[in-house]
């Protein structure tokens, strides 16, 4: 299944403690029982790569899902809701549950390509999602609109066990009556600027996202240079 989703990176370049093996090995094994995935799902956090972490960072959007079962035994509809800056937007898919793997389906409504895996949680009404088909990604779904300090704590030490970057929690703000219009040039504008003040806001990150996947025999050197371009852009 996949889904939209948001993290900030940990500034420094020292190596992130890891948890313990033991809690590890508890916290990344798939449930027992597969969850009822009928209802409302709101997504509260998600850790993932330098790059998808940062587009979320800057666009911080609100998302849940509604997921509807079919005919077909295991077949789900959802519909993806996504607010951003007050513009909203909506997408509908479908996915196939096998016990605790959801699956893309195909026009067949046969599974499609690599599965999503549903992982432990202490939270009784979340689920926990791990893909890795395209982009390593640990998304965190809850009933509820805000989840407690414990539960996000479990959630981050998953994402370490993982060796992924630190969850991003997402815009709470799931009010979509209040939408402004696609066609509101000034709120599109509106929005723009934001993404570009936040951009620059998050210059330092975005420079190490891009040479945390690159060799850079002069870092200190291509910071600079970085920084001076990205300056002159705006």
């Amino acid at each position: 299944m996949k889904t939209l989703c948001v993290a900030a990176l940990v500034l420094s370049l020292s190596s992130v403690c890891q948890p313990a093996p033991l809690a590890c090995e508890k916290l990344l094994q798939p449930v027992d029982k597969a969850p009822d995935l009928s209802g409302r799902w709101y997504m509260i956090a998600i850790s993932s790569s330098c790059i998808l972490q940062l587009v979320s960072r800057v666009l911080l959007p609100s998302v849940h899902m509604e997921v509807t079962s079919k005919e077909t035994p295991n077949v789900f509809d959802y519909l993806i809701k996504l607010k951003m800056h007050g513009l909203c937007s909506n997408e509908t898919a479908q996915l196939l549950q096998e016990n605790n793997k959801l699956f893309d389906v195909d026009s067949n409504n046969t599974a499609d390509g690599e599965p999503d895996l549903l992982l432990q949680t202490g939270c009784s009404d979340c689920i926990i999602t791990k893909g890795d088909s395209v982009l390593n990604v640990l998304i965190l779904f809850s009933r509820r609109t805000n989840i407690t300090a414990a539960e996000l704590k479990e959630f981050e030490t998953q994402a370490e066990c993982l060796g992924l970057t630190k969850p991003q929690l997402l815009d709470s703000d799931h009010d979509f009556t209040n939408c402004l219009s696609n066609e509101d040039e000034e709120a599109v504008a509106s929005l723009f600027r934001t993404i570009q003040q936040r951009l620059n806001d998050n210059f330092a990150i975005s420079l190490k996202c891009i040479a945390s996947e690159s060799s850079l025999y002069y870092p200190k050197a291509a910071f600079e240079w970085a920084q001076e371009t990205w300056a002159s852009l705006w």
